[in-house]
């Protein structure tokens, strides 16, 4: 009996655990590969940026966990919000699109938050190959925002997107 309840505990953190291994981003696709459909929404800090003029709420991804899971299973992203991923070193950095419901705007900071490239991610197609999506140079930060919000923005490569010292201060986990 005791070991049936511990088994009800053990199991729930184990799933989780391995659901953390499978995102929208990282480097490279991991291979195919099938999740617990019940993932809990992640709780964690935020941050406002100005971008182009417009305050932006984003949720800052610092740890392994939280930049692996990053915007997987959301169904919608309010037009004014979406995720700052912050990583220790600038380099080349790529993304997919491993279980998210949504297009995303993915947009490439260098060090000082200027930007390096930007892209719209599109939804997996079942059945496919997972499309990557590389920055075009080295980045440091990367931004996450609903579909079509850089081309609304106007946003240029080369353009600055200023960084509060609250991220630029910030050390994360290590790639």
């Amino acid at each position: 009996m005791k070991w049936q309840c511990a088994l009800k505990m053990v199991l729930p953190l184990a799933a989780l655990a391995l659901g953390f291994g499978l995102s929208c981003e990282k480097d490279s696709p991991p291979p195919d590969s099938s999740i617990p459909p019940v993932i809990p929404v992640q709780t964690l800090p935020k941050v406002t940026l100005q971008i182009a003029g417009q305050p932006f709420t984003l949720e800052l991804a610092v740890t392994r966990p939280a930049r692996t899971r990053g915007l997987m299973f959301r169904k919608d992203l309010a037009p004014d919000t979406g995720m700052l991923f912050v990583f220790s070193n600038s380099q080349p950095r790529s993304f997919y699109m491993k279980n998210c419901l949504i297009d995303l705007d993915l947009i490439y900071l260098d060090p000082q938050g200027k930007i390096v490239s930007f892209t719209t991610m599109k939804m997996p197609v079942p059945g496919r190959p997972l499309q990557t999506y590389p920055s075009t140079g080295p980045a440091q930060y990367v931004i996450e925002l609903s579909a079509g919000t850089a081309a609304r923005l106007n946003l240029k490569s080369g353009q600055s997107i200023p960084l509060p010292r609250r991220v630029l201060t910030i050390i994360p986990e290590p790639d």
